[in-house]
């Protein structure tokens, strides 16, 4: 899975400044590199992260895909696509639920058009001390829309409704 690399190697991945492979150092210190896919199934396997995928839906049906309670925080990457002709976003976040009183939902764009007709979408609100996140479904796979928990607990109902209607949609 890993191979080791020099550094002319790894300028040689570069692709149009993004590196194709991601340089890193093993527990030996020597460098390594691996594919950003390959460095997530690592870390999914070595418990540093875990990855859930929302259900394949039809690209517009609603998915309560994250739950939070009360002193409960959580921070996070999203991948979600609706249609296969259509841009993927990528969403970094992180929600807080301390006590009652506390209650904060960062979410940033990295990459895409989340929010835009036919592209991915993404509200919450907090209902009894519970922040609730719901996403639109993707047609592209099963495979095609997930999350990687960071850090801290959040609990995937992934299941199918429509989000209340005084939900908040994320300012990108």
């Amino acid at each position: 899975m890993v191979e080791k690399i020099s550094d002319k190697e790894y300028q040689a991945s570069l692709e149009n400044g993004m590196p194709s492979k991601i340089q890193a150092v093993d527990a030996n210190n020597n460098p390594i590199v691996s594919t950003p896919a390959n460095l997530v199934s690592t870390l999914e396997n070595a418990g540093m992260i875990k990855r859930v995928f929302f259900p394949m839906g039809n690209g517009y049906s609603w998915i309560r895909i994250m739950e939070v309670n009360v002193n409960m925080n959580c921070s996070f990457i999203m991948n979600m696509i609706r249609y296969s002709s259509q841009d993927s976003s990528i969403i970094l976040g992180y929600i807080t639920n301390y006590d009652t009183t506390v209650h904060i939902c960062n979410f940033k764009q990295l990459i895409g058009k989340a929010g835009e007709t036919n592209q991915p979408k993404l509200v919450y609100k907090i209902d009894n001390n519970t922040i609730i996140v719901w996403a639109v479904s993707s047609a592209v796979s099963s495979t095609a829309s997930c999350i990687n928990l960071l850090h801290g607990n959040a609990l995937f109902p992934m299941v199918f409704e429509e989000p209340a209607e005084d939900a908040i949609q994320p300012n990108w």
